[in-house]
């Protein structure tokens, strides 16, 4: 039994290091600080009135025995006004996202927007991933290398995150799982790695069943696309599907010859 399909556009590099995602079966997880959108992983912060009533477990350290009433108040305040000038110029969220790494894939083979902005205007391909419907005893679900995304909320207004609240339960869904509504045609489902930061990573290869190739794919990239993915046929039992893209000839809208995801119908 498998689950859904899900979906990753990419463009050539110059030294076709994208092609480790089908040779070596390794995702670019990219740094959110490089994501296009400025809003993007940067939430709006509410302060509190009273930060060392919010969260005493952070000013404990402030406590210790020796140090005057005076001092320790002198202490207190210097740690919130150091978070706080980093909450304002970006410094902490810095801080925050440095260790994270996300790969964006999309619910959508068919966006002509996708295949234009990150598919380097048609001439690159598309990855198609199968996830499991259920994971078995012997998979663990929440490890990296199954892909197991968190899906992006479409809205008008940044989420709020009152930082002088304790908040790890939500903090994956305030930071990275909320963009503005403008971006809704991605559909995008986001894998979010909280260790180990941006870089290229393995993930599970019997997730990959396919992929597509832009319809202004240069032939000599369409042949690097097809040798990388006999050879990683020959060492597996469902092999790998290829496909390439067409241009309708009366619509605005693309063709996959012998690819049965269904179209949405915009008729």
């Amino acid at each position: 039994m498998r689950g859904r399909y899900l979906y990753k556009y990419l463009s050539f590099d110059q030294d076709m290091l994208v092609m480790d995602i089908i040779r070596d079966y390794k995702i670019l997880f990219s740094a959110p600080s490089r994501f296009n959108d400025p809003f993007d992983c940067n939430p709006r912060y509410l302060d509190a009135k009273s930060p060392v009533t919010a969260r005493p477990d952070l000013f404990e350290c402030f406590n210790e025995k020796g140090i005057s009433p005076a001092k320790k108040m002198v202490n207190r305040e210097r740690a919130i006004n150091r978070m706080s000038v980093g909450l304002r110029d970006g410094s902490l969220r810095d801080a925050i996202l440095s260790d994270v790494g996300i790969v964006s894939l999309s619910r959508t083979p068919w966006s002509v927007l996708m295949w234009s902005h990150y598919a380097d205007k048609h001439s690159g391909f598309m990855v198609e991933f199968q996830e499991p419907a259920v994971f078995t005893k012997e998979q663990n679900g929440v490890d990296d290398r199954w892909l197991v995304p968190f899906k992006v909320q479409y809205v008008k207004e940044r989420p709020s995150v009152p930082y002088w609240e304790n908040t790890e339960h939500d903090a994956v869904e305030k930071y990275f799982t909320y963009k503005s509504d403008e971006w809704e045609y991605e559909q995008e489902e986001r894998v979010v790695k909280v260790s180990g930061g941006a870089g290229a990573f393995p993930y599970e290869p019997e997730l990959l069943v396919s992929v597509v190739a832009g319809c202004n794919i240069s032939s000599k990239n369409f042949a690097i696309l097809s040798g990388a993915i006999k050879q990683s046929n020959k060492t597996r039992t469902k092999k790998i599907k290829l496909y390439r893209a067409e241009v309708d000839s009366a619509k605005y809208r693309l063709n996959i010859p012998g690819f049965k995801r269904p179209r949405p119908n915009l008729d």
